[in-house]
This record gives C-alpha cells, structure tokens and sequence, in this order.
C-alpha cells in the first residue's frame, strides 16, 4: 500500500532572488533548496526562449539581461496592478510571470522531498507558507495568492517577511520570549517590523516600509555613476532611457556590472571591474571598461537611500509605542534580513543607529536596543527558513491514501515533548461518490487503540496518545462510512524529542495582520472624507458593518477603498435607478486571513453581493499636481513643533528625490509609487483648520469692515471736494480678497490667507493716507505731536500684522523672529518721547516702519515696498 504525504513548504518570494526550505520529515530541521553549484536561492527572472517558446527561470534567464529578447527582472514590484510585462513579444501579467518563478521553486523542493520518500510513502509538494512584504498593500498580497494558486499550491498562509524571519531567529536560538526589530532590506522592497514574541506566540507591534526601495535602487544609483565615468572617458553613454529601447538596454547591461560591482565591494574594499565586449556605446563601439572601484564610493552612492530607511523604522518604533508601550528600549535584538543587509555599510548604520554601545564605548545619550551588535545571519534565507518553520506548524500532514480518494488532514507537527500526545485533523472525500456523513476514524498503534465519531465538516480529536520514548511512533488511521465500510488507511509518525519540541518558533496563533490601514471613501454633507475602514495592526479575518445612506438618482453605488493615498479597491453595487434618497444601505466587509476582501449587503430589502476590482492604474501626475502638493504639504507642516516639522520635510525631500530620479530614468512604475508616498507624507501632516490659522478669523472681518467703511468716507469726502476717488473699484478689491480669504480659510491654506491679510492692509493704509490728507487739507496746520503719534501708530499695526506673518511663515528664520521683536521694543519706546520730541518719533517710526514693510517682503516672498502703502495694490491710487 502506497500512499501520498503533504508537507507544506515555506518560499520566500523575492524581487531579485527567491528561495525554498521545508522541515524535514521528523520537523526536527530544516532543508533548503541549494542548485548545482550550492547556491541557495534563484534569481527571480524570467526568459522566454523565441526559438522554441520555452520560459526560463533562474540563473539562465539572468544571464540574458542585457540582451534581447529580455528577461523580466523585478515583476514584484507590479505585483497588484494592472500593468503587463513583454517575454519574446507575448505579454504576461505580473502575477503570471510571479507564477512561473513558483513553479520553480515548487520543482526544486520537490527534488529535496523526494528524498524522503521510502518504499511505501511517496513526498508531494502542494501546499505553500509564501511571504509577502510586510508593507504590501491588499492588491499586491491577493496577487501573490493567485500566483501561488497558479502554481499549483495550495496557500496554506502568507507570511510577513519580517515575521518569518524573526520566526527562524527563535527557533535556531531557542528563544521563547523577546521584542525584536526586523530589518529587511531586500533587492526591491525594504521592510521593518517590531516584533514581539511571548510564550513562542508573535505579535506584531509595529510595520512600516517602502515596496520600491531596495538593493535594485542601489544598482540603479551605482550604474548612473557608472554611466557618468564612462562619458567622462568619451564613450557615447548619453542615454535616453525614456524614449529609446537599445538606450535601455545599455543602461540594464550597466545595472548589471553595478551589482557585481557592489558584490565584490561588500567583502573588499576594492574590487577591479573589467568588461570589454558586453557593452556597445551609442556610437556603436564596443565600450572597455577596466577600472578600480573603492568601497568608499558605493558607501558614497549607497548612503543617501540607506538613510531613508531609518524614517521608516521611526515609523514602526512610534506605532510599536503608540500600539503597546514598546520602545526601542525594549527591543533585545535587532534582526538583519535581506541581501542588501551584505553591504557593511548597512550593518554600520544600523548598530549605530540601534544597538547599545560597546564596553568603553561613550554614552550615545539616547536609547537604544539591548544587543550590541545587529543579528548578521543567512540574511539571503532567512525568511524563506522562517517560512519553512511556520508551514510545519500549521500546514501539518495532508496524508492521501494510495487511490486518492481521501485526504485526511493532520493538524501540528509531527514531533512531541511528552509520553502521550494529542492528534487531531480532518478527513476530506475527494471522491464526490464517498459519503463521510456519520463516518468515523479508527487510531492505533501496536500497543493502543481507538475510534471517533467524525464530527461535522469532518473534524476529530484523540487525546493521551501514547508514544515510546526517544523513538518514532507508528500511527494508523482508518477512515470508515456510516455503514462501517473501509474507505481509507493512512499511518503518521510521532517523533519523541523534547529538546526538537520545546524550539519555539512554531507558533499556530495566527500572525496576519492588516499592515495599513483601510480607508474607505465617503462623502458627508456634500465634503469627500475617507473614513478607516480596517485599522491598521488588526489581526484577521476582520468582519464588521456599516451603515450608509443612497444618495438617490443613480443606478450604482460606488465605495472606494484606499491604504494610504493609494486607491486599491473599487466596490461596484447595483441598484434599481428608483431607490429613493437615503435608504438605508448595509455593507458587510470582511477580510480573511489571507488579505482577500469580500463585501455583501443591503440596499433596503435588496440583498448584493459587490463587484470588487482593482481600479485603473492612476495617470503619473504633471508638475502643478506636484507643486499643489507641496504646497499644500508646506502649508500643513508649518502647524507642527519644530522637530516633528523638520523630520517631515526631510521624509518629503526624499520622496521628491526618489520620485525625480524616477521620472529621469524611465521608470514610471516607480515614479508612480513615490508620488503616493508624498501624498501620503502630506496626509500624514493634515491641513490646518479655520482656527488655527493667524490672525483669527475676527480680525480678518474687522479688517474686511475697517477697508469698506474708510472706503465710504473717503468717497464721501472726495465727492464734497471734487477729488478723483473709485469707490467702486476699491469695493470690488475689497470683496476680491475677502472671497480669497474665505477661501483660504476653508482651505487652511495659511500662506494664500497671509497674502490676502497683507493686500488688505496696503488698502486700508491706501485710505487712510487720504484720509489723512484731507484731514490736513480741513483743518489747516497739524501739531507735530499729532502727526507723531500718527505715525507711530501706524508703524505699531504694521508690526502686529508681521509679527503675525512672521509666526506663520515657513522661511521665516529665529533671526527675522528676533528683529520683529527688537522693532516692537523700539517703537514702544517711541511712545514716551512724542510731547518731549516729535520730530524724532515721527522719524524713527518712518524708518521702523519701512524696517517692517522690507522685513515683511523677504518673508512673504514679495518685492521690496519702498513706496508705501499702497503699492503693488491692483487699484487706481490718486
């Protein structure tokens, strides 16, 4: 009798290379997949051969980059979109090509469980542990399901990279408790979490990361520097990579010399980089290169976006605080993950960043990790070995028996500390002809026997197992119907080990989570808001409801569902076009374990199952819909503390660095990507409200009422002494910017609101000028104590009006601050000379005035008013 076992594998799914582990038949270690040349992981690259059609995955497609037709290199990162990549002139879907990089690592383990096989079990390789990024979003992880699927497997979980690797650092270690902060750089993507496990139980406390920052971005950055030496030899290597294929092609030969560059700079500190032949220049000459590279010169490259990884790890650290008191304090071990973590570079800048000082080291004088040096360890398998540990435990044994008609479904490892055990599982009929219904299952072994009833959906349980000691144990199970007919026997080892059971690591809790938060896009009261849907660190499946009211005159309901500032989900709901006005519309959402959202609900006494896709991909925005952005970012920022404003700031240069660099090399994918994460980074800083912008809403009226009514009485006036004065039109400039202050006020937009509070200003010191002079003109001869105070008085409203602007700008400097304050001390001392000395208040005021109006334009970004008021101002001025 032969039957079939299933023991689920962990992959590791990567943007450059992947990787594939199982435990060995006694869960005892582990086994990786290592090729011919005791590699132990394959490029994820794919090639088809255009003679005879045949797709190549691995180290010989790789060696085709560069050349035509292409490989693809990198599919993850279009992971859940609805873009297509081009082999030998088909093209493929992301997760088509993701599928065929499965299917190769489904065929190399199952080289490495063959050799478990014996004469009568035969090893088969179905199911699957596959990581994903801890920071992808919900259409990327449904697309690596559906790749599995394709694969042929069956997704038994999918992984956070992160989690997997901290899974294997406690069972190699034997740690059952501990918080760890995993840093995954990998080739394409960079992940942190914080991680915390308890009772051999994880938890995750803490995620942040970027799915388009990685090792790749490296090589890119390496070959551009690449490119600039060889146009500094005068090779033709000025390259369009936007427009002109074989220029990319050149610049993907270029890439590829910058990652050997980088491997052979990660173990020396020099390395001599020799080509000749590989690479022809726009001339069509065949390009020699022969060229020392130092180590100092990738860190030089390397360092800019290795530096952008440590915001995200703020991010996970402040979450992991927020989340559970947890602190970088608290942390016992900072777990390196990824091939990008090779570059020394980045184990320095981790330890520094991170982990205690060493003995006789100075006080960093903030906190740190608890370890002194990051754990450096497999990094290229790390989460493919996590994997593998996590798939024992909750994949356990699908045993068939010899015709394949039944499947039963052992739950655990097969490995056990005690001398009884516990065996429990599932039977399943592949035949749709067997009937379970009322079947029960038989256990023995050579010296214990017993029978259960099969419970509904054809679950069992046997409890106080006895095993031998320090040995294996034979058990038998046999399947029986209703009418206790045979229908399957399949046997299961128990291993007796204690010291193999007690390795933690193994944990059966569920570790999925909702990385980001779900946001769903509702309009209230005519505003569109995005309300949270699926917070953020839930674990799943999720499932809750909602209420929502029609809004009438429509045959469809749409619901649009965004994680962060990118839209993943478009909810698509049917109803009859008759529905009136604010019916009652009930949404179930749920979200399982493995990301994949479902929604059904009600319109009325309507039932619905929504049409849930993946929107259309979002068109790369132009140069005002970016200036719009930090515009509108800058007028947020400006609202928080100094350090929280800095640190925004230097998180949206990056973004706009990363997202210029992309735009110049072509890589729209990309481009696309950081754009979100400005958006993101604008969301994250908010728009300040009404309130909370300067002056108050009260003194911008009052200020609005002061101009119309010094309108109407210079009008009045003028009219009486036959004074050409436009009412009218000043009315109309009055009402103009009071719209525009509206504006900004609902807005939040503080700078557009300064602008109107200062053209209002230069208005109302426009009419009050001629006010004053036909003040003057009435009343003949004015005292010099009058005009003094006049004019002192006029200096003092101008430095309330700055002081204001001043606080509220984002170029203002501590030392445009300081002046303001030294102008307002001066002229309060101005006040108490006006009976004593007129003529020099009434000049110092003149010249404090002017300081004020100068320092007000270098602040507000406006040309100097050496005129006064009134200039500039779109109004006739007599």
């Amino acid at each position: 009798m032969t039957q079939y076992v299933s023991k689920a594998v962990g992959i590791d799914l990567g943007t450059t290379n992947s990787a594939v582990a199982v435990m060995n038949p006694t869960d005892t270690d582990l086994v990786i997949h290592q090729d011919g040349m005791n590699a132990r992981t394959t490029p994820s690259c794919v090639w088809r051969n255009p003679r005879n059609g045949e797709l190549v995955v691995g180290r010989k497609a790789f060696a085709r980059v560069g050349s035509e037709p292409e490989p693809v290199t990198s599919v993850k990162r279009l992971m859940g979109s609805r873009k297509t990549v081009t082999l030998a002139g088909e093209e493929h879907t992301p997760v088509d090509v993701s599928a065929e990089i499965l299917r190769e690592m489904k065929r190399q383990i199952e080289q490495d469980v063959a050799e478990f096989d014996t004469g009568d079990v035969r090893w088969v390789v179905d199911r699957a542990v596959v990581t994903v990024p801890a920071y992808f979003d919900q259409p990327q992880i449904d697309a690596t399901r559906k790749a599995a699927e394709s694969a042929g497997l069956r997704v038994v979980d999918l992984l956070h990279e992160p989690t997997a690797a901290a899974s294997y650092y406690c069972w190699r270690t034997g740690t059952r408790d501990g918080t760890f902060l995993v840093y995954d750089l990998g080739g394409g993507t960079f992940d942190v979490s914080v991680v915390r496990c308890k009772a051999a139980d994880f938890k995750v406390l803490g995620i942040s990361g970027n799915t388009m920052l990685g090792g790749d971005d490296i090589d890119t950055a390496l070959a551009r520097h690449l490119q600039q030496l060889l146009q500094e030899d005068d090779w033709a290597m000025d390259l369009d990579l936007e427009n002109d294929a074989e220029d990319r092609l050149r610049f993907r030969r270029l890439k590829s010399l910058a990652e050997s560059v980088k491997k052979g700079l990660s173990d020396r500190t020099e390395f001599m980089l020799r080509d000749s032949g590989g690479l022809t220049d726009k001339d069509g000459q065949r390009v020699v290169i022969d060229t020392v590279m130092e180590r100092a010169q990738l860190e030089k490259i390397a360092r800019p976006l290795l530096e952008r990884t440590f915001q995200y790890c703020d991010e996970a650290l402040d979450q992991a605080a927020e989340e559970a008191g947890v602190t970088l304090a608290d942390v016992d071990q900072i777990i390196l993950a990824g091939g990008s973590t090779h570059l020394p570079l980045v184990q320095e800048m981790v330890k520094s960043r991170f982990c205690a000082p060493d003995l006789g080291s100075p006080d960093p004088g903030s906190p740190r990790a608890k370890c002194t040096d990051p754990v450096y360890e497999q990094v290229d398998t790390v989460v493919a070995l996590g994997a593998a540990v996590r798939a024992s435990a909750v994949g356990g044994l699908d045993i068939f028996n010899e015709e394949r008609t039944v499947r039963v479904g052992f739950r655990g490892t097969v490995v056990t500390a005690s001398d009884r055990t516990v065996v429990g599982g599932t039977v399943e009929a592949l035949d749709p002809d067997l009937d379970l219904g009322g079947g029960s299952v038989r256990l023995s072994t050579e010296e214990y026997e017993d029978e259960a009833q099969l419970r509904p959906g054809g679950s069992f349980a046997f409890t106080r197992i006895p095993v031998q000691p320090d040995a294996q144990s034979l058990l038998t199970v046999d399947v029986f119907d209703a009418d206790g007919e045979l229908l399957a026997t399949v046997g299961r080892t128990v291993v007796h080990d204690r010291a193999a059971a007690q390795k933690p690591g193994r944990s059966t809790t569920s570790a999925s989570i909702n990385a980001k938060p779900i946001l769903l896009e509702v309009n209230r009261e005519g505003r569109t808001q995005r309300d949270v849907l699926i917070p953020a660190l839930r674990p799943l499946p999720f499932k809750e409801r909602y209420d929502f009211s029609h809004p009438g005159d429509t045959d469809t309901v749409e619901f649009r569902l965004y994680q962060q500032a990118r839209q993943i989900q478009v909810i698509t709901v049917p109803v009859p076009s008759s529905t009136p006005r604010g019916t009652v519309i009930d949404l179930d959402v749920e979200m399982d374990v493995h990301a994949l959202i479902t929604v059904r609900g009600s319109i009325g006494d309507h039932p619905f199952e929504a049409l849930v896709e993946v929107p259309p991909e979002a068109e790369l925005p132009g140069e005002d819909q970016v200036a719009e952005l930090v515009r509108g970012f800058e007028q947020g920022v400006e609202f928080l503390p100094a350090g929280e404003r800095n640190v925004k700031r230097t998180r949206m240069e990056m973004a706009r660095k990363a997202f210029a660099d992309a735009l110049e090399l072509g890589e729209r994918t990309v481009a696309s990507h950081e754009f979100e994460q400005m958006q993101a980074i604008a969301d994250s800083v908010g728009k300040p409200d009404a309130e909370d912008l300067q002056p108050p809403r009260p003194d911008f009226e009052k200020l609005v009422k002061d101009c119309t009514e010094l309108n109407r009485y210079v009008a009045t006036f003028s009219a009486e002494a036959e004074a050409p004065h436009d009412e009218r039109e000043l009315a109309q400039a009055i009402e103009v910017q009071r719209d525009q202050g509206e504006r900004a006020l609902s807005a939040g937009d503080q700078r557009s609101y300064s602008e109107v509070i200062t053209q209002l200003q230069h208005i109302f010191e426009h009419l009050r000028m001629l006010a004053y002079r036909q003040h003057q003109k009435d009343r003949g001869p004015v005292a010099d104590t009058e005009v003094a105070e006049s004019r002192l008085q006029s200096a003092l409203e101008i430095l309330n009006l700055v002081r204001t602007q001043v606080q509220a700008s984002r170029t203002a400097t501590a030392e445009h601050r300081q002046e303001v304050e030294d102008i307002g001390k001066r002229l309060a001392g101005l006040q108490a000379l006006i009976a004593q000395d007129p003529h020099r208040v009434q000049q110092e005021a003149g010249q404090e005035r002017q300081r004020l109006i100068r320092l007000k334009n270098i602040v507000m970004g406006s040309p100097d008013d050496p005129d006064g008021p009134g200039a500039g101002i779109p109004v006739a001025i007599s």
